[in-house]
């Protein structure tokens, strides 16, 4: 093979790597690829395997790292969005704990099975919602799992006690609606943020 011909397939070797480490380092390799040519003299089957044999086995960790740079990079951003959300989504959390224990306590023994359940079961969404806030504080990868089953059982908890019985108040209620849409439509957005760039 001649030396113009093997530096093409070289060059199409290259198109394994990286567009940002051709960019940085494809002359450089390029021209160690004329050195190793150049004393090889006639480069044959075995010297072939050793070059594809060291693209095959040094171009996959570099797209592993330029992904995991490209993350970082990603989750930083998206992480200065995450944090005020986990927030917002704790202190609604500890809200929602607060007035499902008051109605809790205020309905005593008074209170039937279906709501002393419900109020429990708005006890448990509620700490679902605060883990989900903490998770996405600490920007967790778990975090847009948490916060979706959290937000849908908030949403399922309160069209359930909504149909059955209609116990809570209407702040309780816009909060209790209007906050796990919001929590649902953000963690939407990221994923589809992510997936697109």
């Amino acid at each position: 093979m001649s030396a113009r011909r093997g530096e093409r397939a070289y060059t199409l070797l290259l198109r394994a790597y990286p567009a940002e480490f051709r960019d940085a380092f494809g002359h450089e390799m390029t021209l160690a690829f004329r050195d190793l040519m150049s004393e090889a003299r006639t480069p044959d089957l075995r010297f072939w395997m050793r070059i594809v044999a060291d693209v095959a086995r040094s171009a996959p960790s570099l797209h592993a790292e330029a992904l995991r740079a490209r993350w970082t990079a990603r989750h930083r951003m998206e992480g200065r969005r995450m944090k005020p959300m986990g927030v917002l989504a704790i202190l609604i959390g500890a809200l929602q704990i607060a007035n499902a224990a008051i109605e809790l306590v205020a309905g005593g023994s008074a209170l039937g099975a279906f709501p002393r359940f419900a109020v429990l079961l708005a006890i448990v969404a509620a700490l679902l919602l605060v883990t989900a806030g903490v998770a996405l504080v600490r920007r967790s990868p778990r975090a847009p799992a948490l916060a979706t089953i959290s937000a849908v059982a908030w949403l399922v908890l309160v069209a359930i006690t909504r149909a059955v019985h209609p116990w809570m108040s209407i702040f309780a209620l816009l909060l209790a609606v209007v906050f796990p849409i919001a929590l649902l439509a953000f963690v939407w957005v990221k994923r589809s943020d992510s997936v697109t760039q």
